[in-house]
């Protein structure tokens, strides 16, 4: 073979191979970008469902955080509430105005509704029942917020009995992992004689207390039954989205019917609102015999 012959057939086989090897990396760059796609894929539904299972997390211990609230408040165990809420808590109950921060949350738990005292008394009875919570969960997953409401039963035997019913408005936030209160309000619906029911009687709001003082007055002036008021949904509607305004609760909520309109510490007519001499403190348990 002449070398001129052999060099054009070195040139067209070295020419053969470099479309052949540019033929495979294309074929094997086309073969590669599904997988490349599924992967990113795989990693992106992976860490969406990584974050489902955080917020369902967070919804369990938000809702656990509000029931033992409600056990705590149940026998008056305020050295376990007064931990579940955050150092710039606010805390609104009833119509007995706006505390704020831990110091403000000691004195309503402890000094406003427990007059004084830890532990329920011999012969009280003063049940909370928290129910119904609807919570949602902030997309961040640092703050939340919910409804609740609670059933409660107060008692003092051979003395009184009390129904109440009414609304929690609540709001949490993350602190270190943990979840607490940074907001607190309830709106009482009734307050009525356990003997005649909310057919018959009902008292009036609960009031602000002279020995301590709120920080702030009471947010907003609403009725109790047998007026009502409708606290602001603090979610959407679950199928249309549609977000609750101020002008809705106006709408649908009365003016000028609580039995106390004018409510205050010594003549509102809910007997949680009257201050005097605390209740008999719990007596010593008695060693076995």
């Amino acid at each position: 073979m002449m070398p001129i012959a052999r060099s054009k057939t070195v040139s067209a086989i070295k020419s053969s191979t470099v479309r052949w090897l540019a033929g495979a990396a294309m074929i094997g760059a086309l073969a590669a970008a599904p997988a490349q796609a599924q992967s990113a894929a795989t990693a992106k539904r992976i860490a969406a469902l990584e974050a489902r299972v955080e917020r369902l997390n967070d919804r369990a211990e938000i809702e656990n955080l509000t029931r033992a609230y409600g056990y705590y408040i149940d026998k008056k165990v305020w050295g376990e509430v007064v931990p579940l809420f955050s150092d710039d808590a606010v805390v609104e109950i009833s119509g007995r105005g706006v505390y704020k921060g831990r110091k403000g949350v000691e004195t309503i738990f402890r000094q406003v509704i427990g007059r004084g005292q830890d532990g329920l008394a011999a012969g009280e009875l003063s049940n909370h029942m928290v129910l119904q919570g609807v919570t949602n969960i902030a997309p961040d997953g640092k703050t939340a917020s919910a409804r609740w409401r609670a059933f409660i039963q107060i008692g003092m035997w051979q003395k009184m009995g009390l129904w109440a019913e009414g609304t929690y408005d609540l709001r949490y936030v993350k602190q270190n992992g943990v979840w607490k209160f940074s907001l607190m309000r309830w709106y009482g619906t009734y307050f009525t004689p356990y003997d005649k029911g909310w057919a018959q009687s009902s008292f009036g709001n609960n009031g602000p207390s002279k020995q301590f003082p709120p920080d702030a007055p009471q947010s907003v002036q609403y009725d109790s039954y047998p007026g009502h008021y409708v606290p602001p949904f603090p979610y959407p509607n679950p199928v249309t989205g549609r977000e609750w305004t101020p002008a809705d609760t106006d709408r649908y909520s009365t003016k000028g019917m609580d039995p106390s309109a004018a409510a205050n510490s010594a003549g509102a007519g809910s007997p949680l609102s009257q201050e005097g001499r605390p209740a008999t403190p719990p007596a010593s348990p008695q060693p076995p015999r």
